[in-house]
């Protein structure tokens, strides 16, 4: 979401800067400045997205040493900041999200569940209209992309519905068929 903010702002400032500081005679120090208060935010932005994916993969390799699968056999899935992984063998479940994940056995898995929406759009016909919608826009956008995903009910307290990122409906079928082998048909 901060992206909408430090890119713009990047390329405003940074660019303003950067024409100063290609001009001929004196200012070079103020274009610095400027570059740096243009591009300090994006760096910053940027490194901090870093450091969470870095947070992000650690957990998940935690998750599935933890549920003991193997990275990429065919049993986990990850996507955005979720992850989701299953041992037919151990019978266990680990979900995760963001830096937080647990480890459930089937007995524990009370429900799952799919769901795709789309984002509806405010339409306008003039300058105005357009700018004035793109906020609900961007707000039905974001709507639907949290709605969107695989869901998975436990008996927890602390968590009890976990949303596991999967944006693509042939995926969602497959964990749905993975989970139904795994847990109804064992």
């Amino acid at each position: 979401m901060l992206y909408f903010i430090t890119i713009p702002w990047a390329f405003m400032i940074g660019g303003t800067a950067m024409s100063l500081f290609f001009q001929p005679g004196p200012g070079k120090l103020g274009s610095l400045i400027l570059m740096a208060v243009g591009l300090g935010p994006l760096f910053l932005q940027v490194r901090r997205n870093q450091v969470r994916k870095d947070r992000s993969d650690a957990a998940h390799a935690a998750m599935l040493a933890c549920v003991g699968v193997v990275p990429g056999a065919g049993f986990d899935h990850s996507e955005g900041d979720s992850a989701v992984a299953i041992n037919r063998q151990a019978k266990t479940l680990g979900l995760r999200i963001g830096e937080k994940w647990k480890a459930y056995p089937f007995a524990d898995v009370r429900a799952w569940e799919t769901n795709k929406e789309r984002a509806g759009q405010v339409v306008a016909s003039n300058l105005t209209g357009t700018m004035a919608a793109m906020g609900p826009n961007l707000r039905a956008i974001q709507d639907a992309a949290a709605a969107t995903g695989f869901f998975v009910t436990v008996r927890d307290i602390e968590n009890p519905k976990w949303r596991i990122a999967m944006s693509d409906s042939n995926t969602q079928a497959r964990w749905m068929e993975i989970l139904r082998q795994s847990i109804n048909e064992d």
